[in-house]
């Protein structure tokens, strides 16, 4: 322990004591020394600083000292070097110079210069690795070089939620005629299968729209009290009646929410309470109409009450209000909380529509589906229909565990995932990165289509998409042990193909090594941060994957979409 010291401690480093440091680089990147903080003590000690035990970085002699808590800067050491990706280590070793003894340095702290905006401590003390290559070949190159071809444009935002599709890269191209999509395990090499969500910084997840604590409810009530969401104010009406009036915003489908629509319950709970007392509870409904009252008594023996208010009763666009009128003798209560609460949901159900030693699928059922009240209806060759579908999953046998592995789903709302069947002495590895097929709306910060009509072919693995607007494409899905791919063709679109996509990557990107996907190859030549501001790239072949071990969902899959064909129509 040396006062002085960065944090207190610092390390000696004598002359058959070298110092080996791991260091790790997230991509190719031009990494030099700016400065080592050192000590020494009575002697000269000349040390040098090599990387890999071989490529020599500089070398500094330290004049005698009489104080090891007087720590001095040697400045950037003279070499640089363009380290690949990955694990490096850096070696301090003292001379034996001019034959005589040393006591050695004390080192503080390594200050490093790497040519790399998205660098950051955990990469760089190898909290995270990040791999050497990542190669995306063109699936079908004689097809793809032939093609137009197309863009994709950066539209990610921020987030600090892991669950939160922020990144949002739609791909265009006016002359599509059918691509695939190819997703396979992660070319990184980890053998953990973390795959449990992460709602850390996820307020919007939480049952909870406003809440407010401790506060007297009577006719002395004046003042306005505001939560994060919300804003209560408080009138007086006679001497025993008095109001209260709770104002509040709520997202809905525009924010790609379902907190509009989905009813609430209100919960009014009071501390103590001296004479019975009457609230009477009033909204204002979706259209601006104000609801009929619902009268709740309180006393000394009920001092909480919950009212109900019904699916589809608030709104997105304006301010929604709840009005509570009290009856009482009290002079004024005190309230524990008064809270208003998304109402539970219901699980989802699930219906086994078609299963053989081939393929077997399931329809999944929501009760309350963000894009309410659209659903789309499911057809079978065998003339059976299945009304009011969410989302549909598909699953192939696997021989090694006499199971089942999920390989493909498809939602109402266009978004697709895809993932490679899983490996063998594992149970299930986790889907990530989505992707949302068809032209999308953009009246919502979360894009979607509407499908209207799924016709499946199981045994043919094929499926073709009848989209609400009139839109129509085939999709022919084969799955092997290393990929599953989805080729998309006879595509039908009846909205503007120059300024609307024909299919959107989301997904997920908090920060280094808490990701879903943090990079992107073009044609397998130039790759892009997922979070740059790039605007527009062209290409051909578009391959979103992790270059880093990720801790969320880390065996989710590369995706890599491929144009096969244009054609000018």
């Amino acid at each position: 322990p040396l006062p002085a010291a960065t944090g207190g401690k610092a390390v000696l480093v004598g002359q058959k004591e070298p110092l080996s440091l791991n260091v790790c680089i997230r991509k190719r990147s031009r990494v030099s020394l700016d400065n080592l903080r050192y000590s020494n003590h009575n002697s000269s000690t000349v040390f040098n600083v090599t990387f890999n035990s071989g490529e020599w970085m500089g070398r500094y002699h330290a004049r005698p000292d009489d104080d090891w808590n007087s720590f001095k800067n040697t400045g950037i050491f003279p070499k640089s070097y363009m380290l690949e990706p990955g694990w490096h280590v850096i070696k301090i070793y003292v001379e034996d110079f001019q034959h005589t003894f040393t006591e050695g340095i004390v080192v503080d702290k390594l200050v490093f210069n790497v040519d790399d905006p998205w660098m950051d401590n955990d990469v760089l003390s190898c909290k995270i690795i990040c791999t050497e290559k990542n190669n995306f070949p063109i699936k079908i190159p004689l097809l793809t070089s032939n093609s137009f071809p197309s863009r994709m444009e950066q539209r990610s935002f921020p987030t600090e939620c892991a669950e939160v599709d922020n990144v949002d890269i739609p791909l265009y191209n006016a002359f599509i005629d059918s691509f695939t999509i190819t997703s396979s395990l992660p070319q990184y090499k980890s053998f953990s299968n973390r795959r449990t969500e992460n709602t850390t910084n996820c307020p919007h997840l939480s049952a909870e729209l406003w809440r407010f604590d401790n506060f007297t409810l009577g006719p002395s009530s004046s003042e306005v009290l505001h939560s994060k969401t919300a804003r209560m104010s408080f009138y007086s009406s006679s001497a025993n009646q008095f109001i209260v009036i709770i104002r509040f915003y709520l997202e809905g489908q525009k924010k790609g929410s379902v907190d509009s629509k989905i009813g609430s319950l209100l919960t009014l709970g009071l501390k103590t309470l001296s004479a019975p007392m009457t609230v009477a509870m009033r909204y204002k409904e979706k259209w601006g109409n104000l609801s009929k009252p619902e009268t709740k008594q309180f006393d000394k023996n009920n001092l909480q009450q919950v009212w109900q208010i019904p699916d589809f009763s608030w709104t997105e666009d304006n301010l929604n209000y709840i009005i509570l009128t009290a009856d009482s003798a009290n002079l004024d209560s005190v309230v524990d909380n008064l809270r208003l609460e998304k109402r539970p949901f219901k699980p989802e159900t699930q219906k086994t529509i078609y299963k053989s030693d081939d393929v077997h699928i399931v329809a999944v059922y929501v009760e309350m589906w963000w894009l309410s009240p659209d659903r789309m209806s499911v057809h079978l060759p065998n003339g059976q229909t299945f009304e009011g579908v969410a989302y549909l999953q598909v699953y192939r046998p696997i021989p090694w565990n006499d199971g089942y592995s999920q390989v493909f789903v498809l939602y109402q709302d266009g978004n697709a995932r895809f993932i490679p069947v899983t490996p063998e002495g594992l149970d299930w590895i986790p889907f990530g990165t989505s992707v949302i097929l068809g032209q999308t709306y953009s009246d919502s910060i979360r894009p979607y289509t509407s499908i209207q009509q799924l016709d499946i072919d199981p045994e043919r693995w094929s499926m073709r998409i009848f989209y609400k607007d009139g839109g129509s494409m085939l999709l022919n899905i084969n799955s092997t042990y290393s990929e599953t791919q989805v080729q998309v063709s006879q595509i039908f679109f009846t909205r503007d193909r120059y300024t609307l996509p024909f299919a959107t990557i989301r997904s997920m990107y908090v920060a280094e090594g808490n990701t879903d996907v943090d990079s992107v190859k073009v044609d397998d030549k130039q790759t892009y941060h997922v979070m740059d501001q790039w605007g527009y790239v062209q290409g051909r072949s578009f391959a979103f994957y992790r270059s880093c071990i990720s801790r969320h969902l880390t065996l989710s899959p590369d995706i890599q979409i491929d144009v096969l064909q244009t054609r000018i129509t």
